[in-house]
């Protein structure tokens, strides 16, 4: 499960803000947060005020909590973006940092560009697709911090069946890519076009289906990110079957025809668990970690 934090929640609450922002940020002092801050590449200012990039440059770097290593503790991923010229040609930058049996925060190294996670590798550490400057490589946890790995990297996508799966989650191609619509070049919010996720048969029917994501702070506001869930049909075509703003998690438990429950993440620490009832997926219960939760 993943939950998004930004600057002026983390920082606010860790380093002096007030209570409500603490009730929506992870359980960490002052100390805590800026050590964080510096594993992910991000120390604070001199003044205590904001984190700085490696330009040395005020930075807001977004954190997305989520568990890189399967130890069932949060990790730190950091995405940034800046318009001058200290991430180079990307405009875009992002980090990762794992938090150690101990209490620590360890870095794991960072990138100009951005990063998608694309499964676990044999030892239970996420995999990482590294795209910067229209270029892909994958990334592995090589024991000690995430590198470049010297394999050849993923084949080709099946550009036909992903073309049919954008089309069905409603997205055009431009461009940039792969896009809903939902962004505005002149507001210079950060945005990231649609992406596949992945491609599974979620429940069991022999046909598989896809998730489409797609960030940005246009639309997505405070959460950044949006996805689609579609479906292959008998006749081969494919189907939109739920839409949201939010981070898919799909859970062990079941509703109606095997459809996996889903969790839907964002900011905060309460989230809607969603339940296939055989003719849509409506919200079944709030969730965190597992346990029930109030908003």
């Amino acid at each position: 499960m993943k939950s998004w934090i930004g600057i002026a929640a983390l920082v606010g609450a860790a380093l002096g803000g007030g209570a409500a922002l603490a009730q929506q940020t992870p359980a960490m002092n002052r100390a805590e947060a800026m050590a964080l801050y510096a594993a992910g590449g991000f120390p604070i200012s001199a003044d205590g005020k904001s984190p700085t990039n490696r330009c040395g440059k005020p930075a807001n770097p977004r954190i997305t909590f989520i568990d890189f290593n399967g130890d069932k503790v949060k990790d730190a991923l950091f995405t940034d973006s800046d318009n001058g010229a200290c991430y180079g040609p990307d405009k875009r930058f992002f980090a990762m940092a794992v938090k150690e049996k101990d209490g620590s925060w360890r870095g794991l190294g960072g990138w100009a560009g951005t990063a998608q996670a694309v499964g676990s590798d044999r030892n239970g550490w996420l995999s990482i697709v590294w795209t910067s400057n229209g270029e892909k490589r994958p990334l592995a946890y090589n024991g000690t911090s995430y590198a470049a790995e010297t394999a050849a990297p993923p084949p080709a996508p099946d550009s036909t069946r992903d073309a049919a799966i954008f089309r069905a989650a409603g997205f055009k191609q431009t461009r940039r890519g792969w896009e809903s619509g939902c962004d505005d070049p002149s507001a210079g919010a950060p945005y990231d076009p649609g992406a596949i996720d992945q491609v599974k048969d979620l429940n069991g029917d022999g046909r598989p289906e896809a998730v489409v994501t797609e960030g940005g702070g246009f639309c997505y506001g405070n959460t950044g990110m949006a996805f689609h869930l579609v479906g292959q049909q008998p006749d081969g075509s494919w189907k939109l079957i739920y839409n949201s703003i939010g981070i898919p998690e799909f859970l062990a438990t079941k509703g109606v025809g095997g459809w996996p429950d889903i969790l839907v993440g964002g900011p905060g620490f309460c989230f809607p668990v969603l339940r296939w009832n055989g003719r849509a997926y409506a919200q079944h219960r709030m969730e965190y970690d597992g346990k029930p939760c109030r908003r």
